[in-house]
């Protein structure tokens, strides 16, 4: 919030909503995180939890990256983290090839992608991403487009539930 306070940004997407009299939400997309794995690797008869131990898990940087891990951590849902990438197209790259695993959020998995396989983690883990501007931001015709652009972006769309198999996305 402090770039808003300081009036160096007229719009900020945050992964949570911190509000307080001065700004307002515009807008508020959610969606569920589901670790992401090559379809080779899935037809082995390991289970999730063999399968979290066993492949490298290669972390997507993000804001919402240390919420993520702790609550995974609290489920007691151990990963094999050997690093972070914030490229998404080198980290499925790399998921495909089998040489990670990793969990994403379901509004960016690439549908439909013969090569990967979306398996529901053992916890519901979801993220909720705000958009955050002053009441007189909205006056700047910019500040207006960039927020419209937003809502109706495809990927943010309102929020849609998980389906069992997450392969049906």
């Amino acid at each position: 919030m402090d770039p808003l306070r300081r009036e160096a940004a007229d719009i900020l997407i945050l992964p949570s909503t911190v509000l307080d009299e001065h700004h307002i939400e515009h807008h508020r997309w959610s969606d569920h995180y589901v670790m992401v794995v090559a379809r080779h690797l899935k037809s082995s008869p390991q289970s999730l939890v063999e399968l979290a131990q066993t492949v490298r898990y290669v972390a997507w940087r993000h804001p919402g990256l240390d919420r993520l891990h702790s609550q995974l951590a609290a489920a007691q849902f151990r990963l094999s983290h050997r690093g972070e990438l914030s490229c998404l197209e080198t980290l499925l790259d790399l998921v495909i090839k089998g040489h990670c695993l990793t969990v994403l959020p379901s509004a960016l998995l690439p549908r439909p992608n013969p090569g990967l396989e979306y398996l529901t983690l053992p916890v519901p883990v979801s993220r909720r991403i705000s958009v955050v501007a002053r009441p007189s931001s909205l006056l700047s015709n910019a500040a207006a487009v960039v927020i419209d652009a937003l809502k109706r972006a495809p990927a943010f769309q309102a929020a849609r539930p998980l389906p069992q198999d997450c392969n049906q996305l």
